[in-house]
């Protein structure tokens, strides 16, 4: 496979409309779908925020929500396939929220979308991982460059990694957008490929749109052309491919 023939499978944005601080309604939604399609991203997943101190859609929300996207999306020729996860702050009473029915991992996997705050203390952090391996789950570590106390102590990651965490890096950010020092933090770890996946993590469009097309050139010239295609396409399609013909059918 060349990277000509790649489609992307975006597994971090918040495309989906009026619900979180991502896209604020279905026009501007609409537009992000375009981008992504422009960019060569033809699979997405869509995450939106659950924060426990905030007021969050319930997974039959999102579920309407995405119907009603999908059907827009098809009316207007916008051939972008979508499936539903939540980017999960992570919080002492997750657990509970998650079994009460009020959290989605990434497209009904084992894998869960986990935020921190970029100020985390390392051993919250890693307790909180422990806790989500012992009850099941894989933790996907969102955005993990913008987490300071693995950008300063790079390797964190592989111990979190070494008890079956896996890590997701924004486009943007390994572009620059978060500085030089995060970007050479990035570049470290891609180095020693210990990035799982790459993501969006889209919120509009106009400043933090689904465009992976310079990044993926960079890193197309810069590290071994399967392992970009992994981190692009391949780890993250296997997560999408799990529920989506069940999801189908369901529609």
């Amino acid at each position: 496979m060349s990277k000509n023939d790649l489609c992307m499978t975006d597994m971090h944005c918040h495309i989906l409309p009026g619900v979180d601080d991502g896209s604020h309604d279905m026009e501007e939604s609409l537009d992000m779908l375009r981008i992504a399609r422009k960019s060569g991203i033809d699979r997405m997943i869509l995450t939106p925020h659950y924060k426990a101190s905030h007021h969050n859609a319930s997974p039959d929300t999102l579920r309407k929500r995405l119907a009603l996207l999908r059907a827009e999306a098809k009316k207007v020729g916008i051939n972008v396939e979508l499936a539903l996860g939540n980017e999960v702050l992570y919080f002492s009473d997750f657990l509970e929220a998650y079994y009460a029915g009020r959290i989605l991992t990434l497209n009904g996997t084992d894998r869960l979308l986990t935020e921190f705050h970029p100020t985390a203390d390392y051993m919250y952090v890693r307790n909180a991982m422990d806790e989500l391996i012992g009850a099941g789950f894989i933790p996907v570590l969102a955005h993990l460059e913008r987490v300071e106390c693995l950008v300063s102590v790079p390797e964190r990651v592989f111990e979190l990694r070494d008890i079956g965490c896996e890590m997701q890096m924004n486009a943007a950010d390994y572009m620059g957008a978060m500085g030089r020092r995060v970007r050479r933090f990035l570049q470290e770890l891609l180095d020693k490929e210990a990035v799982d996946y790459l993501g969006t993590d889209a919120h509009d469009r106009k400043t933090r749109t689904p465009d992976v097309r310079k990044c993926l050139g960079d890193l197309y010239e810069r590290y071994d052309d399967e392992y970009v295609r992994s981190i692009a396409y391949m780890n993250a399609d296997l997560i999408f491919e799990h529920v989506s013909a069940e999801e189908s059918n369901a529609d």
